[in-house]
């Protein structure tokens, strides 16, 4: 009897051993599956968040593409777009410049902004020989215009010299005082607004200040210097 109860004992343990073990390796199974599906499936990475630092590269961005807009086209483009030069006009013989404008003074002991050296553009020395402008003397009559260089069939020299000491009328256009005067500079520049300038003595004949409007025309050449009758 007692060896019967122990040998249903030994097959109690046997079956509960075997009914166990399928549950352990299913388990087993299980575990190694997911370790399986770990190792072949990638993490996901969080995305790296902005740093401070990357916020405050943007509006460098932004300053650089203002700066950019503010610089304008490149230089290349910037000449491009550049108006050309005038050509010179050509005219047949010498011409006076105008026949009438605004009157400016030169030369003197009052003109500050001849320096010692300057020449004058007009070779009215002799022997064609350019002058200084000091050399002038305020007193007597003598006038600048811009005279035009473009002459046909004329080198620039020898415009220059067809001008030098041409006398010219000058007249005030409120009095009717006219003074003869002879070119010897080149003068006023285009900024002053003046169209032409006459010595101090010429200005005090007839009775003008700077600015005042003129007539202007061209003198015989047997007139003598000074203020006409």
């Amino acid at each position: 009897m007692k060896e019967a109860k122990t040998s249903s004992k030994r097959k109690l343990a046997t079956k509960s051993v075997a009914k166990s073990a399928p549950a352990k390796s299913a388990k087993s199974d299980e575990a190694a599956s997911a370790t399986r599906e770990n190792k072949s499936t990638p993490k996901k990475v969080p995305a790296p968040k902005k740093s401070i630092a990357n916020k405050s590269e943007e509006p460098d961005a932004v300053s650089a593409d203002a700066t950019a807009v503010a610089q304008g086209p490149p230089a290349t483009q910037r000449e491009v777009a550049a108006p050309a030069a005038k050509a010179p006009v050509i005219t047949e013989q010498p011409e006076l410049p105008t026949t009438q404008g605004k009157v400016g003074v030169f030369g003197g002991p009052k003109d500050r902004g001849i320096k010692p050296d300057d020449k004058l553009a007009l070779p009215t020395g002799p022997h064609g020989v350019y002058e200084r402008v000091r050399s002038l003397n305020p007193k007597s009559f003598y006038c600048a215009m811009r005279w035009n260089y473009h002459v046909q069939h004329m080198t620039p020299e020898e415009v220059r010299r067809w001008w030098a000491n041409k006398k010219l009328t000058v007249t005030n256009s409120k009095t009717g005082k006219s003074v003869v005067t002879r070119a010897v500079d080149y003068g006023p520049h285009e900024n002053t607004g003046l169209d032409i300038s006459i010595s101090p003595g010429a200005a005090e004949a007839l009775g003008v200040e700077v600015g005042d409007e003129v007539e202007i025309a061209l003198a015989d050449a047997k007139s003598q210097l000074g203020a006409t009758e």
